[in-house]
C-alpha cells in the first residue's frame, strides 16, 4: 500500500530554535511542512500554481505564529489547521464545485469515447500503446482523478483528503475541521460514498467494469485538439516517486491510485520565497 503523505510533528528543539531566530533552524522548518502543506494544497485547490501560492502564505502564517503554539495539540494538527484556514477560503483558477459535477464528469468523459469510437481509432490493448501515449495516459489520470476530487464541495473534500490522502485518524481529522468527531465521521462517510460511487461508474483505474479507459481519454484529446480559445494546461507537479501508467491501472482502488499521486517532488524555492516574506513584512532581518 503506498504510504500517505503526510505533515510531520517537529521536534521542540528545532522549533524553540527557529523561535529564537535562528534561521538555520526556520528554513529548515519549513522545509519539513513544506510538502504536505502543497499536497493538501494540490488536492483541495487542483492548479499548480495556485497550490504554491497557497503553500508559501500557510508557510508565511507558520513562521510568523510558531511562538504561538503551546503544544496544546499535535504541532501537525496545528499546521493543519492554519492551511485549513486557507484552503477553505482560496480563490481558485480551477473549475470546482459547484461549477464541475459528477454529472458534468460522466458526460465529457462519454464524448471522449464517442470521438475515437467515430473516428474508428479506439485503443483497446494497453500492451499495444507507445511510451508517449502511455506517457499522455498518466498525464489524463491525473488531471481526471483531481477532476473527480474538484466535484466535491470544499468541506467534504477536505474530510476525504485529510482521511484518504494524509491517513488522519478520526480524532485528529476532527480536531483539524473543528468538528466533533461524530460529525466527521458522518461528513467523510458521504464525501466517501459520493466520490467512490462516481469514479467507480466510470472510472477504468477503479472498476474493470467501467467504460472509461485513460489511453481512450488521451487519444480523443489528440483528435479534437485544443480549442482554439483554451488557456495552457498547467504543468503538472513532479511526483516524489513516479508511478507508470501500467502501474496505476492496476490498483484498482480509489484510495490507492490517489495516494500514489498525491507526494511531490519538494519546491525547494518556496521556503526561499517564504524568507523574502517575511523580509519585507520586517519579520527578518535583510541578508
Amino acid at each position: 500500500m503506498t504510504a500517505p503523505a503526510r505533515i510531520p510533528d517537529i521536534a521542540d528543539s528545532l522549533r524553540q530554535q527557529a523561535c529564537a531566530g535562528d534561521l538555520r533552524a526556520l528554513d529548515a522548518l519549513l522545509r519539513e511542512v513544506e510538502p504536505g502543506v502543497f499536497a493538501l494544497a494540490m488536492r483541495m485547490l487542483g492548479h499548480p500554481e495556485d497550490a504554491r501560492e497557497a503553500t508559501q502564505d500557510v508557510l508565511v502564517r507558520v513562521a510568523t505564529h510558531l511562538a504561538s503554539f503551546r503544544g496544546e495539540a499535535r504541532f501537525s494538527t496545528w499546521v493543519f489547521r492554519i492551511a485549513r484556514n486557507v484552503m477553505i477560503t482560496y480563490r481558485t483558477r480551477a473549475p470546482e464545485a459547484p461549477d464541475v459535477s459528477f454529472d458534468l464528469l460522466s458526460t465529457k468523459l462519454a464524448e471522449g469515447r464517442a470521438l475515437t469510437r467515430s473516428e474508428g481509432t479506439a485503443l483497446t490493448d494497453m500492451a499495444a500503446l507507445s511510451a508517449e501515449e502511455r506517457a499522455e495516459a498518466m498525464d489524463v489520470a491525473r488531471r481526471c482523478t483531481q477532476s473527480f476530487l474538484m466535484a466535491l464541495g470544499r468541506d467534504e473534500r477536505l474530510a476525504y483528503v485529510l482521511d484518504v490522502v494524509f491517513g488522519l485518524d478520526g480524532p485528529q481529522a476532527a480536531e483539524v475541521l473543528d468538528i466533533a468527531p461524530a460529525a466527521y465521521r458522518k461528513r467523510l462517510s458521504r464525501a466517501r460514498e459520493r466520490l467512490e460511487t462516481a469514479m467507480s461508474n466510470e472510472c477504468g483505474l477503479i472498476s474493470r467494469n467501467a467504460p472509461c479507459r485513460c489511453h481512450t481519454q488521451a487519444q480523443a484529446l489528440r483528435i479534437a485538439g485544443p480549442p482554439a480559445t483554451a488557456p495552457s494546461r498547467p504543468a503538472l507537479p513532479v511526483l516524489e516517486a513516479p508511478i507508470s501508467y501500467d502501474s496505476l491501472a492496476e490498483l484498482f482502488s480509489v484510495v490507492e491510485v490517489l495516494r500514489a499521486q498525491s507526494r511531490y517532488a519538494a519546491d525547494h524555492s518556496l521556503p526561499d520565497a517564504v524568507r523574502r516574506v517575511l523580509q519585507e513584512r520586517g519579520w527578518l532581518g535583510a541578508s
